[in-house]
């Protein structure tokens, strides 16, 4: 349903028992750690709470991926207390909604943490009620966190204008986020999903208060999207747990890795890591090829193919063989030759030059 012609998005699947006890099996596990990479990102800019709550939305949570997520690494981190959470949950399925609070009080009890609050569910279909999600009554002083998890490209997939009505869409959540907040967007891996996400990243810094925490690394409009075959993903690495490896081998899917698009807005400014010159982010895997390896890296300039010859490899540029998707490198002495007038489609890194890895994904 997900990946044959995605004739799942957009449909009540988890209304249905066994498709919503497949899903709590197989993708909650695996969407849940794709949160909790995320929280690691976060973590240097978590608030410091004076009034001790830790206000959350989870729009679309279904069986409470994200709620989880964020308890599990709350109790193993301490950051913020689990029991500061006031975690509030919208879905458009009242049997899930019930799901959710089960799971979230079961899964406190388990871990021992004590005086929890109790979830908040609102039963809520985004798509066709989309303005009663926004009467409900948000803190005052805003949410410190709001997850969407995918959710935007299962939204208005029969508008004439699926974007603009998305970007609207989100553009009401930022307004009721914290000043010192984080918007996290999470999508499918999927060339459309991704492009989808592409386009409401570009709409929001074009027309609202808010820049990119991560991943990107400059609030310009999206590189991904000036050619129609480009889209930019995520590709971490997890350890799977053996249930999932056995279903892949009944089935015949890959779980070895964690696949997905993001993008975490803020308000305030701040970002993963500081926007420097010679900063660029992997966009691809390496690629070795008869002597030389090659990687697209994007910047506030655009995406561009950086390579270095075996014959160039020397000490200072040694970190370009630990080139992976998503890590933040610096270069120095990026070589781009004149062919006929124009700069060489592929830049180069000679041996004088120097490869830092600033942060790996």
């Amino acid at each position: 349903m997900f990946t044959r012609g995605g004739e799942g998005l957009g449909t009540a699947y988890l209304d249905d028992q066994q498709l919503r006890a497949s899903y709590l099996t197989y993708y909650v596990p695996v969407n849940l750690g794709k949160v909790q990479l995320l929280l690691e990102e976060l973590r240097p800019v978590l608030p410091i709470l004076p009034d001790d709550e830790f206000r959350v939305l989870d729009l679309g949570g279904g069986p409470g991926t994200g709620a989880l997520a964020l308890l599990d690494w709350c109790c193993s981190e301490s950051l913020p207390p689990a029991t500061s959470i006031r975690m509030t949950i919208v879905d458009r399925s009242a049997e899930v909604l019930r799901l959710c609070a089960e799971l979230w009080q079961a899964y406190a009890g388990q871990s021992g943490v004590q005086s929890i609050r109790p979830v908040q569910t609102v039963l809520c279909n985004l798509e066709r009620s989309l303005p009663s999600v926004f009467q409900v009554k948000a803190p005052e002083n805003g949410y410190h966190l709001i997850i969407v998890q995918n959710l935007l490209s299962e939204l208005f997939t029969k508008s004439s204008d699926p974007s603009g009505q998305r970007t609207a869409f989100v553009s009401h959540l930022l307004e009721r986020l914290a000043p010192d907040g984080s918007l996290m967007l999470i999508e499918p891996a999927l060339k459309s999903t991704s492009r989808g996400l592409h386009e409401v990243r570009n709409n929001l810094l074009a027309g609202f208060h808010c820049s990119v925490y991560s991943p990107c690394l400059h609030d310009q409009p999206c590189p991904a999207l000036v050619k129609p075959d480009d889209w930019c993903h995520e590709e971490r690495q997890w350890e799977t747990p053996a249930w999932i490896a056995q279903i892949d081998s009944e089935v015949g899917l890959i779980k070895d890795a964690l696949k997905f698009s993001y993008v975490i807005l803020r308000k305030d400014g701040k970002t993963l890591v500081p926007r420097k010159a010679g900063y660029h982010r992997v966009v691809s895997e390496l690629r070795v090829m008869k002597g030389e390896k090659r990687v697209w890296l994007c910047d506030e300039t655009g995406r561009s193919e950086l390579g270095r010859q075996d014959k160039e490899s020397a000490p200072s540029n040694v970190a370009f063989d630990d080139c992976h998707r998503g890590a933040i490198i610096r270069v120095s002495e990026l070589v781009r030759k004149e062919r006929k007038g124009r700069p060489a489609m592929v830049g180069r890194i000679l041996s004088s030059g120097a490869v830092e890895l600033i942060r790996p994904a």
